[in-house]
């Protein structure tokens, strides 16, 4: 297994990656294997490499500096040893970024996810900036052999290389994203992860991690008094037109949007003070200014004064 780490206000965020020691029985592994080979190969071409991957095997700020193997130390605690001390000097040097104005929102099949990151200083490089949110679980027990692991990656919400950004001095970014939460996870474990790459040499310039609020570990909604709800789109997957469906406990101010999946605002389908019972609003398929969206996935989120919902859907053109 292969961990990343990146600076988050003086700590240390690990994402384990399992690899394919044991495939047969790592539910990790098996869940999403394509994403997380991808990833670790992704610093295959960072010289010098070992004939074959093993365990440890280190790459540090994107790029080789030493491996337990590499000849440079005598004993295991030696290298243990300089790895802290390395670590230690890293977690020293000031970070450009800052992951600000973080907030996530539990909902019945997904989290929504709201932040900014800022640029206190310069942030050009050559190969450009890349962003990305990963899903993780700790201390979720695989069947034996593999045990309990911590922070181990689950997915990759833009894939393993995540999305372009641009930043300079003094710029702030503003992203609202959302993710499905599989079945297959532990929701009482989930973690997630967040963390800004400098293309140029594989490091990572900033990253946060948050638990997922309690709210999402097991508790079913229907013993709840929830102030407002909302209903999957119909028709799901829909060419021209679909409607959504909410009901709200009391009068209030409500919006309802419609984004992409990189948290780009497409238009505000209800934007106003509505009443107590049950309503609903349709979506054209349009932005804000009438112009007809491509095929693909967007998400809608409804906002009220006390809570926040989101869902998915797919328009097909």
């Amino acid at each position: 297994m292969d961990s990343i780490y990146a600076l988050y206000e003086g700590q240390v965020v690990p994402l384990r990656i399992h690899t394919w020691w044991p495939s047969g029985s790592d539910c990790f592994w098996l869940f999403n294997s394509t994403e997380l080979e991808d990833r670790i190969l992704y610093y295959y071409g960072i010289e010098p490499w070992p004939s074959s991957l093993y365990v440890p095997s280190h790459r540090f700020e994107g790029k080789y500096i030493h491996d337990r193997f590499d000849g440079s130390f005598s004993s295991d605690q030696e290298w243990y040893d300089w790895v802290g001390s390395t670590l230690d000097s890293l977690l020293a040097i000031p970070s450009p970024l800052r992951i600000a104005n973080f907030d996530q929102y539990p909902m019945l099949d997904s989290v929504y996810v709201s932040f900014d990151v800022v640029a206190d200083d310069s942030v050009y490089v050559t190969g450009g900036l890349r962003i990305n949110l990963v899903v993780a679980e700790w201390k979720h027990r695989c069947p034996y052999p593999v045990g309990a692991h911590e922070h181990v990656v689950r997915d990759y919400l833009f894939g393993y290389l995540g999305t372009p950004i641009s930043m300079q001095v003094g710029d702030s970014l503003h992203f609202d994203w959302a993710y499905y939460i599989d079945p297959e996870y532990r929701n009482d474990r989930l973690v997630t992860n967040i963390y800004v790459e400098d293309v140029s040499h594989n490091g990572i310039l900033q990253a946060r991690r948050e638990v997922i609020p309690e709210e999402l570990s097991g508790v079913d909604v229907g013993d709840q008094i929830i102030p407002a709800s909302i209903e999957p789109a119909v028709p799901n997957p829909f060419t021209t037109e679909t409607r959504i469906a909410f009901s709200m406990s009391r009068q209030g101010h409500v919006r309802l949007s419609v984004y992409t999946p990189e948290g780009r605002l497409v238009t505000d389908v209800v934007d106003e003070t509505m009443g107590p019972g049950s309503h609903s609003a349709v979506w054209n398929g349009r932005d804000g200014s009438g112009n007809e969206m491509g095929s693909g996935i967007y998400y809608y989120r409804l906002v009220t004064g006390e809570t926040t919902l989101t869902g998915k859907m797919i328009l097909l053109r």
